[in-house]
């Protein structure tokens, strides 16, 4: 499970890190993607809660989504999240554990 909602975050992050077509879904949606964002990344903390995993990157990227709706900054914040969850899949079970 861990590996999949990672992987899910991994790719919605990835998708809206495309500087002109993830900045058209995010405007023509009214901002709810970031809603989205926010719910994805407390959902892979949630599945991380009963295991060993690493807390660190559904953390940071709960706190960094609450400023990706500021246009320019937006792009940067998805795509370090999105580099995060990436590094997070990489290291899989050889990351720190806990929090």
């Amino acid at each position: 499970m861990f590996f999949v909602t990672t992987l899910i975050a991994f790719l919605y992050e990835a998708y809206l890190a495309i500087p002109i077509v993830g900045g058209a879904t995010v405007i023509a949606t009214g901002y709810a993607t970031v809603w989205v964002a926010l719910v994805i990344h407390a959902i892979v903390l949630i599945v991380r809660m009963g295991t060993i995993q690493s807390k660190v990157v559904p953390i940071i990227a709960i706190f960094l989504t609450c400023f990706t709706w500021i246009p320019i900054l937006g792009w940067g914040i998805h795509l370090c999240i999105a580099i995060l969850y990436f590094i997070d899949l990489l290291l899989g079970k050889y990351s720190i554990r806990r929090l």
